[in-house]
This record gives C-alpha cells, structure tokens and sequence, in this order.
C-alpha cells in the first residue's frame, strides 16, 4: 500500500527528469542548444500555455508530494488508497510508467528536431519514421497517458481537473505546433499529416 502512495511522486520527478535534464543535455552537446524554448514566442498566448506547462508540474509535484508525506491532507486520495480495487491502482501505475516509456522513445526519435516550444524559423528536418510512422504526436499523447495514471493513482478533484485540462492544453499546442509545422514545411507536412493519426493512429488525419 505504502508503494502506490509514492508512485505518483516517483513518476512526475521521472518525467521533469527526463524533460528537463535527461533530454536537454545530449541536445546541447551535439547541436549547440537545450531544445527548450518555452517563452521565447512574440504569441501571448504562447507564453500563457507555456507558463501553464509550468504550473501543471508544480501542481503534480505538489500534490505527489503530500500523498507521500502527508496523506490525511488528501482524504478523498487517502480513502481511495486504502480501500479501493488493487486493479485500478495497478493499472495506474503500468499507465504511468508505459507513458514515460513512450516518452523516452517518442524524444529519441525526434533527434535534432526535439523541442519543447516553438522555435520560429528553425527548420531542423521533418521526422516521419520510429513512433511518428503511428502517430503524428506521441510526444502528446504519452504525456496523456501519464496523467491518466497519475489520475488513477491519486483520483482526486484536483487531478481529475489536471488530466481534463491537460488535454485541453495540449489540442491547443497540437495546433499551434501543426501550424508551425505547415509553415515549415508545407506540402511535405500536409502529405504526411494525410497519412498519420494527429494522437491515435488513423483518427485525426489532415483532410
């Protein structure tokens, strides 16, 4: 029981691991630069979802970190811990660790094109093959799947906010992203977006 009280704690310091540090150093080293751009778009909007993605670990963390510590300051989560179906504690953690899995693999993938942000004007190759021949952002869609069993982990209001939210923010970035990625590429993009699923393989292609 103890285990599945930190599990949420031990993912979301995983995933701002691998997205922060992990990602970031390899891409300095061969290409010069971080991959981070957050907050470096003219878009106002683009700064508000930044500072959102922002917020969203920080509320993670957060929460993560009182369940572990501090559980009875949790008492819809601590109920749920303490009486609810091992199933769907165990599915939240296979969710979440098949999602940071993902995520690994969907940023290899990408080599020099891997960014978190909007680098206006860069245009450092167009990545159809790995995880990206299924889905057009599985980026996107581990991050999803990660939330989804962080949610299971810990069900509380608060989370069940974050993953709807979350989803939310992302369908916008997903636009913001494609429309970069039309502009950088034009038709090459529009073909492959044709092809490929925008989360899920074969539903959301470009019509």
């Amino acid at each position: 029981m103890q285990l599945f009280k930190v599990l949420p704690l031990a993912g979301v310091l995983l995933l701002a691991a691998i997205v922060f540090v992990w990602r970031p150093w390899p891409q300095r080293r061969r290409h010069g630069h971080s991959g981070i751009f957050l907050f470096r778009s003219g878009d106002r909007l683009q700064k508000v979802r930044d500072s959102m993605l922002l917020v969203m670990f920080a509320l993670l963390a957060g929460q993560a970190l009182v369940a572990a510590v501090r559980p009875e300051m949790l008492p819809l989560a601590e109920a749920d811990l303490s009486s609810a179906s091992g199933i769907r504690r165990g599915l939240g953690a296979v969710l979440l660790f098949v999602g940071l899995l993902l995520l690994v693999a969907a940023q290899l993938n990408l080599g020099a094109s891997w960014r978190i942000g909007i680098e206006e004007g860069a245009r450092p190759g167009l990545v159809t093959a790995g995880l990206y021949r299924l889905t057009r952002n599985p980026i996107f869609l581990a991050l999803l799947v990660i939330l989804a069993g962080y949610t299971l982990l810990l069900p509380t209001l608060l989370s069940a906010l974050m993953l709807a939210g979350g989803y939310m923010a992302i369908r916008q970035q997903i636009a913001e992203e494609e429309s970069y990625l039309v502009r950088a590429y034009g038709q090459a993009y529009r073909d492959y977006a044709r092809r490929v699923g925008r989360l899920l393989p074969g539903i959301g292609k470009l019509d």
